[in-house]
């Protein structure tokens, strides 16, 4: 629920963003077409024209930078700096997923596994998602279909993707990537206990 909260706020604050950066485009738009159409002189059109553009450029790159200051706290990305409760290794190949506890230092074809797991609730997992063949996608989905989370599996590369399951049950992992004929039938199940 805490979750949610925060997202309508953020998604708050980004439209009152979008509306005053909108109101200043159109304030600025009015501007320069109420003062182009007076007659002038080039020259002096030309230094009116300097002025204003360094002025705004000034006023804009001010209200980017204090807004990415006030904004950018804001995101909802864990911090990555805490150590997981668990760590999860997790292989894809054409057609399956290999998961296992611990990060071992093998081969991806050479680990052992299997593509169903235990796992905690409440706990930070992360999972080190690999490929040994092609590249695929490792995404998790709840029990009513929902994607909560997901990262690539790429070949000879290493992507960890942390995540603290908040509800008991059974998660269905995916592949998000067309990897080819049996692509559809690639899952494994997570067991949140």
């Amino acid at each position: 629920m805490l979750q949610s909260t925060t997202f309508l706020t953020i998604q708050s604050t980004a439209a009152i963003i979008s509306l005053i950066a909108t109101a200043l485009v159109i304030s600025v738009v009015v501007f320069l077409m109420t003062t182009s159409s007076v007659d002038e002189d080039k020259t002096s059109a030309k230094n009116k024209v300097y002025k204003i553009r360094g002025r705004y450029m000034i006023g804009l790159i001010s209200c980017v930078v204090i807004s990415l200051l006030f904004t950018l706290r804001l995101l909802p990305y864990p911090q990555f700096h805490d150590k997981p409760d668990r760590t999860i290794t997790v292989v894809a190949m054409q057609w399956a997923w290999k998961m296992t506890d611990g990060e071992p230092n093998v081969k991806p074809d050479m680990l052992e596994g299997t593509p169903d797991i235990s796992v905690p609730v409440n706990k930070q997992i992360q999972f080190v998602v690999t490929s040994q063949d092609v590249n695929h996608n490792f995404a998790i989905y709840d029990a009513k279909g929902v994607l909560l989370a997901q990262t690539q599996a790429m070949p000879e590369y290493k992507n960890r993707l942390n995540y603290t399951f908040a509800e008991k049950g059974d998660y269905h992992v995916f592949c998000l990537e067309y990897c080819g004929l049996l692509h559809a039938g690639m899952f494994a199940t997570i067991h949140v206990e």
